[in-house]
């Protein structure tokens, strides 16, 4: 096996890992809540702690990896959010629970910035998309883990031990990592950066006068905006409309997340590779026309009172959701130089989430406590509640859109 190869299976690995720790706690939130007595805002917020703390943390590892061994710097973060997933297992209180998720945000920053760049240096742009859908297949794989195998665990021997199963696999894969070759920086691209010798600060223009930058950056806010709330909430409305149990509800939306992504990921790829040597844009198109798709479908699987309507409606627009995420990613990290990449990377990590998942949690949840104080409760609350998701699903296709009608240069 090639380093290249091994590396991206590494990485792959340590992506799944990433999402089963971040989605554990979605699958538990209803016997967690009920134990620490946390209202739905509080809940929301645990995702506004975690990714506050990531996506601060990300500009800043993505500074030192345009500098320093990345593999290490990547070892390091998961080995620190297994340790915090693990850890809290042993909390009893709200405040130390938010201090374990925001270790974990310090953690997946290391990786999250990192991990991109270095699958950019080890493969020619050609083969990128190709690869990144392999990477990317990680979220959904790792997220159905993180609900089926959580809820599964929390059944059965409660939410404590979900979090210790979910942490220690990332210690293994932080050792591995430890001693991997860091590929060269700009190796395979197709055109030498010629501004690498350029002081930093300069060589930022090439970020945030990016207009395929800007536009993916617009875009994966708006949809992180969305998957983020979704991937929160979805299990807690499956149980609180239809009566479908901690475990039942982690296991089911698990195997849909599974399943779609694996569908919607490959075939977002696929498509992407083979229509691009045409079409330069066609990731960009392709990404963009599902998401405009997508939006009905999650929004008939929020009104919809029928379970098995529900189900089938959450798995069609989670599998559109999906298609987006390899064509994008792949844009985003190949139309920066190499000498900027994982700043670059660390930028975006940073506004998606500043604008995106760290906000969607705790908002839906707000509006569901003021619904549910209105007299509009159980999953009927929470389900209008979702609906925020529906605008920013349409914003998402429509920034690609525009991306996608103007010349493939900066």
């Amino acid at each position: 096996m090639t380093a290249a190869r091994r590396l991206l299976l590494l990485l792959t690995g340590i992506n799944l890992v990433n999402y089963l720790d971040r989605y554990v706690v979605a699958a538990v939130l209803e016997p967690l809540g009920k134990e620490l007595h946390l209202t739905d805002a509080q809940l929301g917020r645990l995702t506004l702690v975690f990714i506050l703390v990531y996506m601060c943390a990300a500009p800043a590892f993505g500074y030192l990896a345009d500098r320093f061994h990345r593999p290490r710097l990547v070892a390091g973060g998961v080995a620190l959010w297994s340790l915090a997933t693990a850890g809290a297992a042993f909390i009893h209180s709200y405040p130390a629970l938010l201090v374990m998720r925001s270790l974990v945000g310090v953690g997946e920053a290391a990786y999250a910035t990192l991990g991109p760049a270095m699958l950019a240096d080890g493969f020619p742009e050609a083969e990128r998309a190709k690869k990144f859908t392999w990477f990317y297949l990680a979220i959904p794989v790792g997220s159905a883990f993180g609900y089926g195998l959580g809820g599964l665990v929390a059944g059965s021997w409660g939410w404590r031990a979900a979090f210790m199963v979910a942490g220690i696999p990332g210690l293994a894969l932080a050792a591995w990592m430890a001693f991997q070759m860091d590929p060269v920086r700009g190796g395979m691209d197709a055109l030498p950066d010629t501004d690498a010798a350029e002081p930093y600060l300069k060589r930022l223009r090439h970020i945030f006068f990016n207009r395929i930058w800007l536009a993916c950056t617009a875009s994966y806010v708006a949809y992180t905006f969305a998957m983020g709330a979704l991937s929160m909430w979805s299990p807690t409305l499956l149980q609180r409309r239809f009566a479908v149990s901690t475990a039942k509800a982690g296991l089911v939306f698990g195997g849909l997340a599974v399943v779609t992504g694996i569908l919607g990921t490959f075939l977002g790829g696929w498509l992407t590779d083979r229509w691009q040597r045409r079409w330069p844009d066609a990731g960009a198109l392709l990404s963009g026309l599902t998401l405009l798709a997508a939006a009905p479908i999650v929004g008939w699987a929020l009104g919809t009172s029928s379970l098995h309507l529900a189900y089938l409606s959450f798995f069609v627009g989670m599998f559109l959701l999906f298609v987006n995420t390899s064509p994008v990613n792949a844009l985003t990290v190949s139309c920066l130089p190499a000498s900027v990449r994982a700043t670059g990377v660390g930028v975006n990590v940073l506004l998606i989430h500043l604008m995106g998942d760290a906000i969607s949690p705790e908002l839906v949840g707000r509006r569901a406590d003021a619904l549910h104080a209105a007299g509009l409760g159980g999953g009927d609350g929470l389900a209008r509640a979702l609906t925020l998701v529906l605008p920013a699903i349409l914003i998402s296709g429509l920034a690609l859109w525009w991306a996608r009608r103007r010349p493939a240069q900066a």
